[in-house]
């Protein structure tokens, strides 16, 4: 081939190009649209709006790109072809690198019933840029659909589970059987431009290509269909299973009128509590409190009232116990246990005192009591550090004798067992 005729070869092929632009834009526009969508309503991940709004970004630059071009072609302006398939070369490249990056992201943080779409998205890129690329340049399609596929193939078979594996195979097989259809596409495509004879034989040849890539692809979005929906059933499954049985959990932990937990939940904890401080070394505080005359308290006022007392008293001391492992349980009636895990036992008296003075601040009118005209409670604190030779009612029954001493010397204060 002549240096003429190389050079209208390259100028051809740069107006083929030019030619599957818009198309090819406006499909890799609306892939990303969907996938960067989706995925973002998926997960509300930041990744995936700004992968998206880079990827629009890039769209956008390669439409300018072929505006450029297509302003030159109209003005008749002679043009540098090598530099603008350098141009085109770099912007495809650019494109298979943030697909790459999607893809691998998807794969690595998502379960594979979510990220099964993506390899939807990026199989049909793959299977789309033959006709934009591959007639064009085998090199460009080997570089596009190898960045493309080939990183998110090699993490699926080293994830070692059935099915990803299955999936990176199936990846891999697509990616060798695109790479023989675009060489012979490519063939067929230069042989046509070189000597510009149209030929029906050549032409056929070219759309059958196409159509087995095309049947390949869609057998592979089937498959991966029946995939989806077999671990989306699942998946929901699991998630009514583990959803029924964290409900029921915290119907048998929870205290129904006060919403905080209850004594069953409160005996499971102190046990775990203790064997922690006992591993550990550190010491475990109790506090135990009564709201003082709330017999009487229900006898004038009604039971609703008591209700609305307990709720109250039970958020009083819920709001005190701030730091992580602090826990407060109705103990029963109006008992209350306040756990206190690491808390030397003058904190745990001073948060008992500041818990009985916020009670006290509620206001909340007691006509019946002894001690005063409003809602009083008494406490008893009691601090151990567990060993091999003591076991946790003991520090309940110290902390208990405490609040028992509280209400003997008079009510509304606070008592130590030390």
């Amino acid at each position: 081939m002549s240096r003429l005729d190389a050079r209208y070869l390259r100028r051809r092929l740069l107006e083929a190009q030019h030619e599957q632009t818009p198309v090819a834009l406006a499909g890799s526009a609306f892939v990303a649209l969907c996938a960067g969508g989706y995925y973002w309503w998926l997960t509300e991940e930041l990744f995936f709006p700004v992968w998206l709004l880079a990827s629009l970004a890039l769209v956008i630059a390669r439409l300018a790109i072929y505006l450029t071009l297509e302003r030159q072609r109209n003005r008749s302006q002679s043009l540098d072809e090598l530099h603008w398939q350098r141009l085109y070369f770099s912007s495809v490249i650019v494109a298979a690198v943030s697909w790459a990056a999607i893809g691998l992201f998807v794969e690595l943080t998502l379960p594979f019933d979510e990220s099964a779409f993506i390899y939807v998205c990026l199989a049909g890129m793959v299977a789309g840029s033959v006709a934009s690329t591959a007639s064009v340049s085998p090199r460009l399609y080997l570089s596009f659909s190898a960045i493309t596929l080939l990183p998110l193939s090699f993490v699926l078979l080293v994830s070692l589970q059935a099915q990803k594996v299955a999936m990176g195979l199936i990846c891999i097989a697509f990616f060798i059987f695109t790479q023989r259809s675009t060489f012979r596409i490519y063939q067929v495509f230069e042989g046509f431009m070189s000597s510009n004879l149209v030929n029906e034989q050549l032409l056929r040849e070219l759309r059958q290509e196409q159509r087995r890539v095309l049947k390949l692809n869609d057998q592979l979005r089937e498959d991966l269909v029946k995939r989806i929906n077999t671990e989306k059933q699942l998946r929901t499954e699991k998630q009514r299973a583990e959803a029924l049985a964290e409900k029921l959990y915290e119907l048998s932990s929870i205290d129904g009128l006060t919403e905080i937990p209850n004594r069953r939940y409160f005996d499971e904890l102190l046990a775990e509590e203790w064997s922690r401080a006992l591993r550990s070394g550190t010491v475990l505080s109790l506090i135990i409190c009564d709201i003082d005359y709330f017999k009487d308290f229900n006898d004038q006022y009604g039971h609703l009232v008591g209700d609305e007392c307990l709720k109250a008293v039970a958020r009083e001391l819920d709001l005190h116990a701030r730091r992580a492992g602090d826990s407060v349980a109705r103990f029963g009636g109006e008992e209350f246990a306040v756990l206190l895990p690491g808390t030397q036992l003058d904190a745990a008296l001073r948060l008992a005192d500041e818990m009985r003075e916020s009670v006290k601040a509620l206001g909340i009118l007691h006509r019946g009591s002894k001690v005063s005209d409003l809602v009083t409670i008494s406490m008893g604190v009691a601090s151990m550090v567990p060993s091999l030779d003591a076991r946790p009612q003991q520090l309940l029954k110290e902390a208990d004798e405490a609040l028992y001493r509280a209400k003997h010397e008079g009510r509304d204060r606070v008592v130590s067992a030390a």
